[in-house]
């Protein structure tokens, strides 16, 4: 597994190299960097199978640099002093976090589970990709990670997303939801090849899902699982004619 460390600590990334070299050879170290800003033009153009990242750093911290790398395709282990950050860390589904000084155990742990979850969502964008410039039907099932590993999903029981921000909450027609550390973007390029649309900065629906529709200004969708889903303005247009061909 290749790796990029950054931290603004030299010695941080020295020892944590150290510590990687002589505890998990499965682990390339490829840069170390300790100056996030560069370390984020980098990851952009040469993105890691695993990220070892510090939080609390001058000019660009830890959260802030993982906004300018997205979309997300690898895996992040927090390295940081400050225990305050983990609530953070955890929603944003880092794969691990560890406390400075790096014990050697977690370190192994965290490196064991990176190798058990490989970009699980961001594997199913290139499939999806492959699947769609080849003619060939997406995929039905869907691979998503969350903290206690990896759901398994029927595209087909997905009835809308939301966005949260920078994550997502998808919806499903059993009434259980799923929030991913993924913006609604980077999972509407993973559905809307099978037969989602963005009928809102906001929202995603599943087009076979769609139970009746509220004339308005935009209009509102009302879902098969009862949830009503507003439609902007500026996307009625292309709604009405898509649903014109269902």
């Amino acid at each position: 597994m290749k790796a990029i460390l950054v931290d603004d600590e030299l010695y941080c990334t020295e020892l944590l190299a150290a510590l990687l070299a002589k505890n998990c050879p499965e682990v390339e170290v490829v840069a170390e960097f300790n100056d996030p800003q560069k370390a984020a033009e980098y990851i952009r153009e040469n993105p890691p199978d695993i990220l070892f990242l510090d939080i609390e750093m001058p000019r660009l911290n830890g959260f802030d640099l993982l906004e300018r790398v997205r979309p997300i395709a690898f895996q992040v282990v927090f390295t940081t002093a400050y225990n305050q950050y983990a609530l953070r860390a955890i929603k944003i589904s880092a794969l691990d976090y560890l406390l400075k000084p790096i014990d050697i155990d977690e370190l192994k742990a965290a490196v064991g589970k990176a190798q058990q979850q490989r970009s699980p969502l961001w594997t199913q964008f290139e499939l999806m990709e492959r699947t769609r410039s080849a003619g060939e039907q997406p995929p039905k099932t869907i691979a998503l990670s969350t903290l206690e590993g990896l759901n398994f999903v029927e595209v087909a029981d997905i009835v809308y997303c939301q966005s949260e921000g920078s994550y997502t909450n998808l919806f499903f027609l059993d009434g259980q939801s799923m929030l991913l550390s993924k913006p609604i973007k980077d999972v509407g390029e993973l559905l809307i090849p099978a037969g989602f649309l963005r009928v809102h900065n906001s929202y995603l629906i599943n087009l076979g899902h769609i139970k009746k529709y509220i004339r308005g200004e935009g209009g509102e969708i009302v879902m098969k699982n009862g949830h009503t889903v507003p439609v902007s303005r500026s996307k009625k247009a292309e709604f009405l004619e898509r649903i014109a061909k269902l």
